[in-house]
């Protein structure tokens, strides 16, 4: 008779060939994919990982009966990375992207979700939220201080706020630095909503023709 855990390998070779399908999809990209930031295909590629992201761990979530689903941010996070990445080593990699990484070695350094480097220099800095609505009164003063931080050591450097969805939260409405330092990908939906490019508000592109 098989052993629990033999029943549960299909489950456990699905998990591990998800590293497979990454590297995969990595190499056929920069084999024949040609980047145009005049478009927004990449701000869709990642719209669509988080889509299907939110499709399965609800799925998850309904048959486990849990609560709520697993949280998002690292998915978001790592699927930002994914794309620029890629970006950077198609035009040569002079520039490219970490996360977590201290702009400095020297401790309570701060250490952005995704630091873009040319070198030993910080180019620009960007932190990642899926939604800013549990801090509506502070996500700006934050944004200061880190960028005041960041340009105590990196005077040029650049900082970027990128938020997966305004869907309960307006606060960028208005705001002059939309579309400069401010981006947010979806204005009023999640992505499992997703369905074509007239819902994207602010696309990722114009945060990477800045670097």
């Amino acid at each position: 008779m098989k052993s629990l855990s033999q029943f549960d390998s299909e489950y456990n070779k699905s998990v591990e060939v998800t590293f497979d399908k990454l590297l995969k999809s990595n190499n056929l990209i920069l084999k024949d994919y040609e980047f145009d930031l005049n478009n927004i295909e990449i701000t869709e590629a990642i719209i669509f990982r988080l889509k299907t992201y939110y499709t399965t761990q609800n799925k998850i979530k309904i048959f486990l009966d849990k609560r709520y689903i697993a949280a998002a941010s690292d998915y978001f996070v790592e699927s930002i990375l994914f794309f620029l990445r890629i970006y950077f080593k198609s035009k040569g990699g002079i520039l490219e992207a970490h996360s977590e990484r201290q702009i400095i070695k020297e401790k309570n350094s701060i250490r952005p979700d995704i630091s873009i480097w040319k070198g030993n220099e910080v180019v620009a800095i960007i932190e990642c939220k899926t939604q800013l609505g549990w801090n509506r009164n502070n996500w700006e003063n934050d944004f200061t201080d880190r960028d005041i931080k960041l340009k105590n050591y990196f005077p040029n450097a650049k900082s970027f706020l990128l938020v997966m969805t305004g869907s309960n939260w307006s606060g960028f409405s208005g705001n002059s630095n939309l579309n400069k330092n401010y981006f947010c990908l979806l204005k009023d939906r999640w992505p499992i909503e997703y369905d074509n490019i007239s819902q994207i508000y602010t696309p990722i592109e114009g945060l990477i023709n800045q670097l």
